[in-house]
């Protein structure tokens, strides 16, 4: 059988920014990430735990704008675990304090089983805090499933019962969706 890598963990990312002192103070700040280090001005390492870095912010050449409408970042968000959905509930009323704009959350997904909150950060990146992720190990295997993308449950199996916020427009569709089958 041909050697396949067994990845633990994503290691790291680098994010391109319009401001990397405010990006610099959101990622410090908000999010409690520490600095590591350093390349001249124009680009910072950040840890969250005995990684050297697991985010990375480079600053954007002077005069860089934001993505025009209609356009995504090609990173749809990225997450740090945190231990407990009272700790979740913590850092939102932490985010609504701050005015910082929450996307989506709090909820629960389906794949992963993990509670949730997504805000954006000074760029417009989805950041995520979650918990509670189902954990695989040799004492509690994990079978892969398909699941429906279409259905709440995959999104969030609270149902929106905790969201702080709107759910997005894809969300909303759905429930229009269910509202008027179960309506007929």
């Amino acid at each position: 059988m041909m050697y396949r890598p067994k990845p633990r963990k994503l290691g790291h990312l680098v994010l391109k920014v319009r401001d990397i002192q405010r990006s610099l103070a959101f990622y410090t700040e908000v999010v409690g990430l520490e600095v590591s280090d350093w390349i001249g001005s124009h680009m910072v390492f950040l840890r969250c735990g005995e990684d050297h870095h697991d985010l990375a912010l480079l600053q954007l050449p002077p005069g860089h704008t934001a993505a025009p409408e209609g356009q995504y970042p090609m990173v749809e968000h990225f997450s740090y675990h945190v231990e407990t959905l009272d700790e979740i509930r913590e850092i939102t009323e932490m985010l609504v304090a701050r005015g910082i704009p929450i996307d989506r959350g709090i909820g629960r997904h389906g794949p992963g089983g993990n509670t949730f909150i997504v805000f954006k950060d000074p760029d417009g990146n989805n950041v995520e805090f979650y918990s509670d992720m189902i954990q695989v190990t040799d004492e509690t295997p994990h079978t892969p499933a398909v699941w429906d993308g279409g259905e709440m449950e995959t999104f969030d199996r609270w149902n929106l019962q905790e969201f702080v916020v709107e759910p997005p427009a894809r969300i909303k569709a759905i429930l229009d969706k269910d509202t008027k089958e179960g309506g007929a």
